[in-house]
């Protein structure tokens, strides 16, 4: 009983500090930056952080976007806000990542296609005081942001990470957190949160989709197939309505799965997975003609 005793208490003192270490309010800033942020927030993906100090009355946000656990010589990373919807294009972003020399790269880029490739270019506000860090496998982005035509204190912001090839940014997943890693900056309460609702009605269609025809093609079809197989001999003619009916189910079912992806694929614009696409048409081409 001492020894499990002992090793509880081991195991929890190793795990609390790591536990407080990734909150945003106990972290204080070294090396040559020695500033303090009166306002942070715990991004909720990709192991972010984001400090700001806002100052009202010249409408000019300092912030300092933290992003942990990275090799910054093979992935970038970016933060970014965009004044005009919660969407990546028309997104003003910072970009940092290490070249092959070792020395840090940090830049301002204006999203404007999903194809981007992150091209160094003015944002629409002025940007001052740009800088990076890669220190303990974390890159800092510390910048100055002059917000005179934004109207609102409440900012859509996003943060992402992606490969690189070579000394260039590549395109990152699009999928699973990084399609979700979006939300509200608010400057004022000094709170921020995910309120990309699009992100996540997508990211749970994108499961039902799965979910449909996982239980129609991959499960209900090939069950119809066995009760055609193997009932006939016991219950004839009950064994074909048995069949008929599952199979017409397992269709309507899959119908809807289908449906659900083209919907995804109409609401994903400048996101294109051809192969699955492709495949997806032959398959439901070839069960209709089945049940037909």
């Amino acid at each position: 009983m001492s020894n499990v005793f002992l090793i509880s208490c081991v195991l929890f003192t190793l795990f609390v500090p790591s536990t407080y270490a990734q909150s945003c309010t106990n972290y204080n800033f070294t090396s040559n930056n020695q500033m303090s942020f009166t306002s942070c927030s715990d991004l909720p993906y990709l192991n972010s952080f984001l400090h700001w100090n806002y100052n009202p009355s010249t409408k000019t946000v300092k912030i300092a976007y933290r992003h942990t656990k990275i090799n910054a010589s093979t992935r970038w990373v970016a933060w970014a806000i965009n004044p005009t919807s919660q969407g990546m294009v028309g997104s003003q972003a910072l970009v940092a990542y290490q070249k092959s020399d070792g020395k840090m790269s940090v830049y301002t880029s204006p999203i404007t296609s999903y194809q981007t490739q992150l091209q160094q270019g003015d944002l629409s506000f002025n940007v001052s005081d740009l800088s990076a860090t890669y220190i303990n496998n974390e890159i800092t982005i510390f910048a100055t942001l002059k917000l005179e035509d934004f109207n609102s204190t409440i900012l859509n912001q996003l943060w992402q990470e992606g490969p690189l090839s070579g000394d260039s940014p590549a395109m990152h997943d699009t999928a699973g957190v990084n399609t979700q890693s979006a939300g509200a900056l608010r400057l004022l309460s000094g709170q921020s949160g995910t309120t990309s609702t699009k992100a996540s009605s997508q990211f749970n269609k994108r499961n039902l989709h799965g979910l449909l025809n996982a239980v129609s093609w991959g499960i209900m079809m090939p069950i119809g197939v066995l009760f055609a197989r193997y009932l006939k001999v016991f219950s004839d003619p009950a064994w074909f309505y048995l069949h008929s009916i599952w199979q017409i189910t397992a269709y309507v079912i899959g119908v809807a799965g289908w449906a659900t992806g083209l919907q995804l694929g109409s609401e994903s614009n400048g996101i294109q997975f051809t192969a699955h696409r492709i495949i997806g048409f032959v398959l439901f081409s070839l069960a209709t003609l089945q049940v037909l």
